[in-house]
């Protein structure tokens, strides 16, 4: 399976003074998704359905004051958060499969959040966005962890694809 992303910025973060340059994830995320589309544990997504070839989505970071937005606007929560994703595809039972190509969605980063939270987690900044990346692409598949069993499914995926890229 094909796939294609577009890495943008939604407000003034200046991403530079974090040392996020897109040139460097868009080569992170290209090996995240090849490990991702090629781990069966995932076939259970609506996305490796025989009509799709092609799957495509956005990232976007920003500030804490944007993500609050969202996530007061979207989850009823007036909160900062670390990563909040829109899920077009596997969360619409009407969706469109459109050339073979199915858009699943968005995936908005806030990079004060995960600067803020990157020691909590024993990360640096750039493993802290990978993580993030991972979870929402995830998100964007359909899965989620409402449950405990399914937290700890989307945890070991999060750590098997960040060993092997």
């Amino acid at each position: 399976m094909k796939s294609s992303f577009t890495l943008t910025k939604l407000d003034d973060i200046n991403l530079r003074r974090y040392g996020v340059f897109f040139k460097d994830y868009k080569i992170d995320i290209k090996k995240i998704l090849d490990v991702m589309l090629n781990m069966k544990e995932l076939h259970s997504s609506c996305v490796f359905d025989d009509n799709i070839s092609k799957i495509s989505f956005d990232i976007a970071f920003c500030n804490d004051e944007t993500i609050r937005e969202l996530n007061k606007t979207y989850r009823n929560k007036d909160k900062a958060t670390d990563v909040i994703t829109f899920s077009l595809f596997c969360d619409d039972n009407d969706s469109v499969i459109c050339n073979k190509t199915a858009n699943l969605g968005q995936i908005i980063i806030s990079t004060e959040t995960a600067d803020r939270q990157k020691e909590e987690n024993g990360n640096d900044l750039r493993k802290e966005i990978l993580t993030l990346l991972i979870h929402g692409i995830l998100h964007l598949f359909g899965f989620d962890h409402l449950t405990k069993k399914d937290y700890d499914f989307v945890v070991s995926i999060q750590n098997k694809v960040l060993k092997q890229i």
